[in-house]
């Protein structure tokens, strides 16, 4: 990730200096996308044909919504078509059917049982229930998950005949452990019951799924490996719509109508022209810049854009995708060049020519290389401003430059605990380190690209993290980098981070144990975010969504470790599902 997580002892300033550097950086540190074959890259979904048969079977499958509500279809079997159309990511296109089906299931919910179901409404269901919490929560009703205690049995178990009316065997067993376990991960702060639930619910799967794949449909078994692995808090749209695409054609007797696949196919490579088209286009702009040839830098542009189509995915929002990518990639050179090039004194006179309107003559004294690399990234800060001022009606320099000096200055603070080898308290550590992640920066550069802000506060907001809401982001990034690469910045010798600074104030305390109290503390973040997000009496804005899907696309980036560090991983094949690779039709 491009983030300034201490500033390098002083070095030579001279070219030697740099190829030794240059030549100490790992061989993943490098780009693992060739411009010559993403130039190359060909995709139909272009086309008006396409288009157009979306928009005929976006009709199509409205039609069939309508005739589900108005023809006595089950409740349940109405949720469940719900549940595909987000899954599939194709929701979007039918907010008022969905809505009628959510209101119908709000009147429904008896707040003691959940949702009950048969022609008189009096069987009980976990499935249903756990199905419906979810989906509710997720469209910010207001639905209490303590209705989930009603189906515990003497033993606290959650599924027996005698506290659910509808168990009918061993495959609706470990359907209602998945919904389950996809309703945790919707928690809100203290909630006990859904703790138990992720337990019991995850422990299940697990053993179920590991004993019985010659039993159950192999979609089913798909389907939990999923959940076990990306909750709500750890996933976004596209990918969840590529996985679920080949979940339901495991299954195709699950969905009720083959023209709701074939839509979700079609969008998806559709929306993934776009993408195609942006992935060119910053692949050209990294390229044409020549700077993988000054200094050896992390190259993740393209990483960098699967960032963005994890914070906002429609096609209008393009413009945004472009401004992550790129100021993440700024963001990944400025700290590299400090992390790695610079000295002290130069890190200083960065952060005065940053204040001084991006004046790169004030930084002396710098090899020639560097400095041509310094001049990209202040060119790049001022295209980017010059896009958000049309946007916004108004010059956003002075913010974007405050951002900016305020990730140089926390790097700077950071730059001397590491002269000194100080390890700051817990609390210290954190307020500086929230801001040297280049959060603020990166963030601003987006949401000034999605809509007019009107107010001046709303803007300082995102950058200043002078919310519970935008706290919590910094909070959960910051949190979730360093415990992917505490150990990585220790042999490079920095020796601050969240889990050392938190050993220092509890001497008794073992690494092991650190790192398990700050993983616990990311997910209680995470839970106080989804509740910030989700909560009924929250009017969040547009491009607060993307805020909030922005630190989603990172915690996903991060499941197995530092995503952006090791890009030659995991996250590799996720940009092929995603960006690169189309659906078969």
């Amino acid at each position: 990730m491009a983030i300034l997580d201490g500033v390098g002892d002083e070095v030579s300033a001279s070219a030697s200096a740099s190829a030794s550097v240059c030549a100490s950086i790992p061989d993943n540190a490098f780009n693992h996308w060739d411009d010559d074959f993403i130039q190359s890259m060909e995709t139909p979904y272009g086309d008006s044909e396409y288009r157009e048969r979306a928009e005929t079977l976006v009709k199509d499958v409205k039609i069939l919504l309508r005739e589900m509500q108005t023809g006595g279809v089950d409740l349940i079997e109405r949720l469940e078509m719900v549940d595909a159309l987000q899954c599939l990511g194709i929701d979007r296109y039918f907010d008022a059917e969905i809505k009628a089906t959510l209101d119908c299931a709000y009147r429904s919910w008896d707040t003691s049982v959940g949702i009950r179901l048969g022609s008189k409404n009096v069987t009980r269901d976990l499935n249903a229930t756990a199905l419906a919490l979810r989906l509710l929560r997720l469209h910010r009703y207001d639905v209490s998950a303590d209705v989930l205690e009603s189906f515990k049995d003497k033993n606290e178990q959650f599924f027996s005949g005698e506290n659910n009316d509808n168990n009918t065997g061993e495959e609706c067993v470990m359907r209602s452990m998945l919904n389950l376990l996809r309703a945790s991960s919707v928690a809100f702060p203290r909630e006990k019951v859904m703790e138990e639930v992720k337990a019991f619910s995850s422990a299940y799967l697990k053993i179920l799924s590991e004993n019985s794949r010659d039993v159950y449909k192999r979609g089913l078994l798909k389907e939990v490996e999923y959940a076990l692995i990306y909750d709500w808090p750890r996933t976004f749209t596209r990918w969840e719509a590529r996985n679920f695409i080949e979940i339901y054609e495991l299954d195709d007797l699950r969905l009720k109508d083959t023209r709701i696949l074939e839509l979700a196919k079609l969008d998806f490579n559709i929306l993934q022209f776009t993408y195609k088209m942006e992935m060119k286009y910053l692949s050209r702009w990294w390229a044409n810049s020549g700077l993988s040839k000054l200094i050896a830098t992390r190259e993740r542009t393209i990483e960098f854009l699967l960032w963005g189509v994890s914070s906002t995915d429609e096609v209008n929002f393009s413009t945004c995708r472009i401004a992550l990518a790129k100021a993440s990639t700024l963001a990944t050179i400025m700290d590299d060049i400090l992390d790695d090039y610079g000295t002290f004194e130069q890190l200083k006179l960065i952060k005065e020519a940053i204040v001084q309107g991006w004046d790169i003559s004030i930084v002396k004294n710098i090899p020639e290389n560097i400095k041509m690399c310094l001049e990209f990234v202040f060119k790049a800060v001022h295209e980017l401003v010059d896009e958000a001022n049309k946007m916004q009606g108004r010059d956003m320099m002075p913010f974007i430059t405050k951002a900016w000096a305020d990730c140089i200055e926390a790097g700077l603070e950071q730059a001397r605990w590491r002269r000194s080898g100080y390890v700051p308290i817990y609390n210290e550590y954190l307020n500086t380190a929230t801001t040297s992640a280049f959060i603020g920066p990166i963030l601003l550069h987006v949401i000034l690209l999605a809509a007019p802000i009107s107010r001046d506060d709303a803007i300082k907001k995102t950058f200043l993290n002078k919310s519970r809401f935008y706290e919590l982001i910094w909070m959960c990034i910051r949190l979730i980098d360093d415990t992917r690469d505490f150990e990585d910045e220790r042999h490079h010798g920095d020796n601050a981070s969240a889990i050392s600074c938190y050993m220092r104030d509890h001497i008794e305390c073992s690494e092991a144990e650190a790192l398990n109290h700050i993983t616990n503390l990311i997910e209680e973040f995470l839970k106080e975010l989804t509740w910030e997000y989700l909560n009924p009496n929250n009017a969040l804005l547009d491009w607060e969504k993307i805020c909030f899907n922005f630190n989603r696309g990172l915690q996903f980036i991060y499941i197995f470790g530092d995503g952006f560090t090791y890009s030659h991983k995991e996250i590799k094949d996720q940009v092929l599902k995603v960006v690169v690779n189309p659906v078969d039709l």
